[in-house]
């Protein structure tokens, strides 16, 4: 189901590139690697279909979703330096269930406290290095 107003549900692939590059979809869930690797690895998985709560979700739809979310964490804990994947739920701007995963460090940015939603200074990562984030991150969803 789409809704015209939603952003997720409307936009297409290349509408969204500046902000957020895809990685793959899954049976549940589309896998986008941000632009902006303040934290290096930070993904949004977001829900196939259009809703605003998970509560208004099928529960194996809000199974199948969660467990997605876990490998798309664990994927990216496997890209390396990190100590610990947080996630987040928002919603007050885009009506549509997606989460941020966002991996964080010990000695890096925001640590012991909620990560910084948008970046006064957005960090881009040369291309090279976006790109090969990207990729390892496609080799590792690629099973799931």
């Amino acid at each position: 189901m789409t809704t015209p107003a939603c952003r997720y549900c409307t936009a297409t692939l290349a509408e969204l590139d500046s902000l957020m590059v895809h990685i793959r979809d899954l049976e549940h869930s589309r896998v986008f690697l941000l632009r902006d690797q303040t934290h290096r690895g930070r993904c949004i998985v977001l829900l196939k279909q259009h809703a605003r709560e998970l509560f208004e979700l099928a529960p194996e739809v809000l199974s199948g979703f969660m467990q997605e979310v876990a490998q798309v964490a664990a994927a990216i804990t496997e890209l390396g330096d990190c100590d610990k994947v947080n996630y987040a739920i928002y919603g007050d701007l885009n009506e549509h269930i997606h989460m941020h995963l966002v991996p964080k460090t010990r000695s890096g940015p925001h640590w012991g406290q909620a990560f910084v939603l948008t970046q006064d200074a957005p960090l881009a990562l040369p291309a090279a290095q976006f790109q090969a984030t990207l990729q390892k991150l496609q080799q590792l969803l690629q099973s799931v």
